[in-house]
């Protein structure tokens, strides 16, 4: 009998480009072969893959594929969501840092194909902690 632990983490991919341009080059598919490939290594399950974000500096509210990988993982459909690096989830730290926040709010978990698992910072990290003087 098959468990839960046993299954394959179930993930969405969203995948990017920074502008409309870069369609032709580092675009959605060889971002999709990327999170794939990954996913085959790394025994995670991708059941949706949502195409077309055009970062840049856009916001979430801008972003309907994120927007609705999110809602998924607030709903429980997955475990958590995969993008090919970091600058494909947002180009700018501080969206990168507020997304990364809203997965881990929902018990999620967050993937690149290139580094693997973005782990919380845990309160006490001083990493994370401003010392004013």
């Amino acid at each position: 009998m098959s468990t839960l632990a046993d299954r394959p983490l179930r993930l969405a991919a969203v995948l990017c480009v920074s502008t409309a341009g870069q369609i032709d080059g580092y675009g959605p598919d060889v971002h999709e072969r990327d999170v794939r490939r990954w996913a085959r290594t790394n025994e995670r399950r991708i059941v949706k893959v949502f195409l077309g974000d055009v970062t840049g500096k856009a916001g979430i509210e801008e972003r309907p594929g994120l927007t609705a990988a999110l809602q998924m993982l607030a709903d429980g459909e997955i475990g958590g969501i995969v993008t090919p690096n970091l600058d494909r989830l947002a180009r700018e730290l501080t969206q990168q840092e507020a997304i990364l926040s809203v997965i881990w709010a929902h018990r999620g978990r967050a993937f690149t194909a290139d580094r693997g698992e973005h782990l919380a910072d845990g309160d006490d990290d001083p990493m994370r902690t401003l010392s004013v003087r």
